[in-house]
Parts: structure tokens; C-alpha cells; sequence
């Protein structure tokens, strides 16, 4: 009987969805995607759902086969761990997936395809439901294997968190099963919980914060409750405000310390989060005050923000042409930016350099003033390998790669010394004082430029192209002090200091940066902040009044 219902239930869900006529960018897609399904026969699921959405028959049998071709790739053992997962493979006898394949597949599942059943055959539609079924159960044992890092671990790891709230929130409504719908609220009520208290744990990402921002409207159209809905337009508000406020709007470059970070301002000239150069949801309006702080911000433009129970601290600040920004806390992904400097005249003639450049899981700790910025980094373990890597620590230098200055084209280099190095570009001066810790002193440090092809040989691996002022691998700590000035102003030695006192570790600067540091009893390094970071909001803008 149970299943009958649920038959006439996906009926009737079909027979009343309304079909949505190909807009003129996704009948060019459509092209594209069976030109491209000729080629390789790589079954995509947005080929099938474009294919359904036509008038054409012959299309829906297209569809039919690229769906049940798609499906065939699930892993159908129940017992197995990726199971309802995509992508697996046999790797030293085991089977292995990214547990996120499943999640990342709801929405076309759950979503867009569900409405189309009234044109799959028959036999199609039921290989279907019981591939969302599998899916469903995947999205169930997300957490049951896998641990992450410390700070971050389940609900704290907010992208996937919210996909996997979204997972269960399509499927309650879908399936019409109240035990899915009252456990998708309470996994949001989790999620919901943590991140107005504690913000975005991929804090300032341009590509995780759209993630995020795309996955909550869909929550919030599904959910059919008033306080979920309520909620998740007020994450998404301050995601929009977040990501405008941080982003320079000459340059569209989100200029800030970022958690996770791809580096695609080095392959694009439009660089700003997907939060705000893609349409907006259907049903969703920007906050007031982030369109007007894109549109007329007043400037000098401040913020700073935290992130995470750790917590992190980030900044930006802003001139019109020009601008910098930091995060402070530790390790937080391998993508991480701890300092970016950019200066230019639009998103076409700019010039960018991030420290790190390379993807690499390095502890770093900022203190900025304006467009200047003390950094200090350190080859200890970091959080991921103490509760993520699990292997002998004793081998943790192994998984620590090159660390250097990354830079996008139109920097020059004027004066190159260890030092003291000095590019320019578009009026401005980037000095940089790197420098390494020997036998308790501050010591100049040598870099080595290198040029680089991809973001990291291991870590998130992306084609990226640019050059690097690489730090020697030797020294434990090191570091460098970056401030950016107008071209030609003659620049003193920022006379950085350190001193260590009962274990406090605190590097200085005659110009009043200061970073305090300690080694807890784990090995882990700890920060002593010199603003108390209960006092510090999860978003504060700064800006001169008009």
C-alpha cells in the first residue's frame, strides 16, 4: 500500500509541475552538451534535465538513456561504505568516494529531475526514485566515517553541512516523510545555531560562501516553515553583505584573509563571489546596505569580521585604488590567504600578490594596520595534521610544501635584496621585509623566485599561472612585513622585534603590529589576540561619514 501511495504521490507531483520552456542561454548549452555527449558519451545530469524540459520525444529518449547511464555509476551495495555515492573507486582493497559526490547531486536529483518524471519511461522513473532512495541514505551517512578538522568538525564544516540540511529538506518534502522533514529541521536548527553564533567556517570564500548562499534558498523553498525560512534569508543577507562589503568594487576582487581560496582572480577578470555576479534567486532581495556599498562606498572602507570557534579574525581595507587585507588564527584550509595586497585602475589593470601562493597546510598569524601587515608563519603541526592526517607526526614536514608570495602579472620588481624587496605597479610600492627566526633572532631571509603552473602539486590541485617569492623550507618560524605605499615614498626598516617570556612568543614592530603566540600542550600553536574576540562581531563595516 505504501508503495502505491508513494506512486500516486510522484504522479501527482509530475502531473502538476509546470514545464519551464528553454531560455535562449541553456538551449546553447543544450547544443554545446550534446556535442559534447557525441564526443565522450560522459553521462551529465544537466544534459538529461535540458533534454526533458524540449517538446521532442526523441530528446526524452536521449535523456532516459544519459539518466540510467548516469545512474548505473551509483554504488548499489548497501553495505558498502559510498554507498548511493558517484565516483568510486577500488583503491588498497577498499572502496573509496568523495562522500560529498551524493550532496552535490540533490538538487539536480531531488529538485530539477523529480519534475520532469511525467517524461521518463517507465521503467527510467523507477530506476530513478530508487537512485534518489540510495542518494538519500548516502546524504544520511555522510558523517559516519569521515572526521575533520578540530574546530570544524560536523555541523562546523558549513558547506557541506548545509548541502547535507539541503539533502534531507528536498527528500522530506519529496518523499512527503515527516520523520525526514522534522530531522532536516533539526540538522538546520544545528547548522543555523553555530553559524549566528560563530559565523562561516569557510569564511570570505568566494567560491564556498556561493555554495553556501544557492544551497540556503533552496532550504528555504522547500522547508514550508516560516522560521527556517525566516533564518536562512538572514544567513543569506549576511552573505551578501559579507562578500560585498569585502569584495573592492573597481577592482571585483574580494580583498580580504580568506579560508579557502582557488586563486581565480589569476584567470579572471571579473574575481567577485558568485554571491554577487550571478542572478539572484528567484524570490531573494539583496540587502539595501550591501547594494550601496556596491554601487558608492566612501572611502577609507573598513571591515573586520571573525569566523569559527577558533576563532579567526579577518580584515579589509580599502582606498580607491588600492587595498589590503588579512586573517589571522592558525591553519585553516590549504587554500587559505593570510595577507593579500591589490592595487589598480578596474578589474582588467590590477595587480595582485597573496601570501600564501601555494596551496600548502602552513600556520600563519597577521596583525594589520591599514596597508600594513606583520605576518608570521610557522612549520608546526597544524590542527588538520594532529585530528585529519592521523599519521606518524614525527613524518608532518612531508605534507608541508613550498610557502611563498604568490603575484599576478603587472607587478615589476624595482629593488630585490633579502632584506628588503620592492614591486610596483599602478602607482603604488608593495615593500616587503621577509625575514626567519635563528637561534631566537630576527634574521633577514633569502626568497627564491619561482614560476609556477598549478596551485599546489597535491592539495586542491588548479591550473593556475604565476610567479612566487618562495621562503627557504629550514626555519620553523619566518615570516615577512608587507605595506603598501604610494610609488616613490622612501620606507625605514620596520625594525621587527622578538622576544619570548615565559613561553609568549611576541614578534613586534616599531609601527605597533604585535603577534603572540604560545605552544599548547598537544603541539598545537595558539594565539593570544590583542583585541579580545568575544568583542569583535561577526561583521563590522568602517566607513568615513558623508
Amino acid at each position: 500500500m505504501k508503495k502505491i501511495i508513494l506512486v500516486l504521490y510522484c504522479f501527482l507531483i509530475v502531473l502538476n509541475a509546470h514545464s519551464q520552456p528553454l531560455s535562449s542561454e541553456e538551449t546553447q548549452k543544450l547544443i554545446r552538451l550534446n556535442e559534447v555527449y557525441a564526443r565522450d558519451q560522459n553521462p551529465i545530469l544537466e544534459h538529461a534535465w535540458l533534454l526533458y524540459r524540449t517538446d521532442d520525444d526523441a530528446y526524452h529518449a536521449k535523456a532516459d538513456s544519459i539518466l540510467n547511464k548516469f545512474i548505473s555509476q551509483q554504488d548499489n551495495d548497501p553495505e558498502s561504505f559510498t554507498y548511493g555515492q558517484w565516483g568510486w573507486v577500488w583503491r588498497d582493497g577498499v572502496k573509496r568516494a568523495d562522500l560529498n559526490n551524493a550532496l552535490f547531486r540533490a538538487k539536480m536529483m531531488l529538485g530539477h529531475l523529480w519534475e520532469q518524471q511525467n517524461r521518463m519511461s517507465a521503467q527510467t522513473q523507477a530506476n530513478f526514485i530508487a537512485s534518489c532512495k540510495a542518494l538519500l541514505e548516502a546524504a544520511k551517512r555522510r558523517w559516519d566515517t569521515e572526521i575533520f578538522d578540530i574546530y570544524r568538525d560536523y555541523v562546523a564544516y558549513s558547506n557541506i553541512f548545509v548541502f547535507y540540511t539541503q539533502a534531507l529538506t528536498l527528500a522530506g518534502d519529496r518523499f512527503d516523510n515527516a520523520r525526514l522533514k522534522k530531522t532536516a529541521s533539526s540538522q538546520w536548527t544545528r547548522w543555523y545555531n553555530h553559524v549566528s553564533f560563530f559565523g562561516i567556517d569557510e569564511f570570505a570564500s568566494p567560491t564556498y560562501n556561493n555554495a553556501i548562499f544557492r544551497a540556503l534558498m533552496n532550504i528555504h523553498d522547500f522547508c514550508h516553515d516560516n522560521r527556517i525560512q525566516r533564518e536562512s534569508l538572514e544567513i543569506m543577507d549576511h552573505l551578501y553583505l559579507l562578500q560585498s562589503a569585502l569584495t573592492h568594487p573597481i577592482f571585483k576582487l574580494p580583498v580580504s584573509g580568506i579560508s579557502r581560496d582557488y586563486r581565480n582572480f589569476l584567470t579572471t577578470a571579473d574575481a567577485r563571489s558568485g554571491v554577487l555576479s550571478l542572478p539572484l534567486p528567484e524570490g531573494y532581495t539583496a540587502p539595501a546596505e550591501a547594494v550601496r556599498i556596491n554601487s558608492a562606498r566612501r572611502y577609507p572602507f573598513e571591515v573586520i569580521g571573525k569566523a569559527s570557534i577558533n576563532p579567526f579574525i579577518f580584515r579589509s581595507y580599502q582606498l580607491k585604488d588600492a587595498a589590503m587585507g588579512s586573517m589571522t588564527g592558525g591553519a585553516c584550509f590549504q587554500q587559505q590567504i593570510h595577507c593579500m595586497a591589490a592595487v589598480g585602475e578596474n578589474e582588467h589593470e590590477r595587480a595582485v600578490a597573496f601570501l600564501q601562493g601555494s596551496f600548502t597546510p602552513v600556520n600563519g598569524y597577521t596583525d594589520q594596520i591599514g596597508t600594513s601587515t606583520l605576518c608570521v608563519y610557522n612549520r608546526l603541526p597544524c590542527y588538520w595534521h594532529f585530528t585529519q592526517w592521523r599519521k606518524d607526526l614525527s613524518n608532518y614536514r612531508d605534507t608541508i610544501g613550498e610557502f611563498g608570495l604568490g603575484l599576478s602579472a603587472n607587478w615589476q620588481e624595482k629593488l630585490y635584496s633579502p632584506e628588503h624587496i620592492i614591486l610596483t605597479a599602478y602607482g603604488y610600492d608593495l615593500h616587503i621585509f621577509p625575514f626567519e627566526l635563528q637561534q631566537e633572532k630576527v634574521r633577514p631571509s633569502a626568497l627564491a623566485m619561482k614560476h609556477r603552473t598549478t596551485t599546489s602539486p597535491r592539495y586542491h590541485p588548479r591550473p593556475r599561472i604565476f610567479d612566487e617569492y618562495v621562503f627557504p623550507p629550514e626555519p620553523d618560524w619566518f615570516g615577512a612585513y608587507l605595506i603598501l605605499v604610494k610609488s616613490g615614498l622612501k620606507m625605514d626598516e620596520p625594525a621587527i622585534s622578538y622576544a619570548n617570556e615565559d613561553g609568549i612568543m611576541c614578534f613586534q614592530t616599531k609601527a605597533g603590529h604585535r603577534i603572540r603566540l604560545f605552544i599548547a600542550e598537544k603541539g598545537d600553536t595558539r594565539q593570544l589576540y590583542n583585541v579580545d574576540p568575544a568583542l569583535i562581531p561577526l561583521l563590522r563595516i568602517i566607513e568615513p561619514e558623508p
